[in-house]
């Protein structure tokens, strides 16, 4: 659930204009505080569960794993981040 929250607000952050304020020394908008942490910690959290949990709802860790690697992709687009340059 959480996952579609991030991925929601990863749209509603690319498509908005928020209010600008100063974040550990580093200028952002307010709503890109959360979409950062969300998308940090939970695709860990999904790891950890896929690798505990091994039996019949491991499909919907995977399937919130995917949510985050494409919350992932529209960060790096919208902040023109490369990695493979």
């Amino acid at each position: 659930m959480l996952s579609i929250v991030v991925l929601l607000m990863t749209f509603v952050g690319i498509f908005q204009k928020f209010e600008t304020i100063h974040f550990i020394g580093f200028e952002t908008e307010i709503i890109w505080i959360p979409v950062w942490i969300g998308v940090v910690i939970l695709p860990l959290l999904n790891l950890y569960e896929i690798a505990v949990n091994t039996d019949d709802y491991n499909k919907y860790y995977w399937l919130a794993l995917l949510l985050n690697v494409i919350s992932i992709f529209f960060i790096l687009r919208y902040f023109e981040i490369e990695l493979l340059s």
